[in-house]
């Protein structure tokens, strides 16, 4: 429905890893596609230990969340997180502060460690030449615009 997954076919066009698109792991509500992997529900024991295989690396999401409650203090902020009338400035400041958290693992590699892997360079990770598609605009009706509607029948 968002488009998520040919926004995504796009920007990893040519990207393979032993002759597969890399994916994202979400919950069991979606469905499995090119680059979308859900959870597996009603699983076979082989499918089960897959999805705890997969929900094992959720652990290093938890703490990237963890460290940037703790390093930007947002989200402890109640009031400014207040979608319906600030969501275009809420949704850049959590971009913003995940760019941000995201340049600061580059310098101290803090979240490569958990894998095994030396992170890249700023220079690496945020090449100034390369240009990206903006993602697929999702088009939900005038309720859903961020506090812009007045019709609120």
């Amino acid at each position: 429905m968002s488009g998520l997954n040919n926004y995504l076919l796009r920007l990893l066009q040519g990207i393979l890893l032993d002759g597969l698109l890399p994916a994202i792991y979400c919950d069991g509500i979606f469905r499995v596609l090119a680059t979308i992997l859900p959870r597996f529900t009603n699983p076979t024991p082989e499918l089960h230990d897959h999805n705890i295989r997969l929900a094992s690396l959720r652990e290093c999401i938890e703490h990237t969340f963890a460290i940037h409650r703790g390093r930007f203090r947002l989200f402890s902020v109640p009031h400014s997180l207040q979608l319906y009338k600030k969501g275009v400035q809420v949704r850049r400041m959590c971009l913003v502060s995940f760019f941000v958290l995201n340049c600061c693992y580059c310098l101290h590699g803090t979240q490569s460690r958990y894998f095994g892997q030396i992170p890249p360079t700023l220079e690496e990770d945020i090449p100034l030449d390369e240009e990206i598609n903006p993602p697929p605009a999702v088009r939900l009706g005038n309720v859903w615009n961020y506090g812009t509607c007045t019709d609120y029948n």
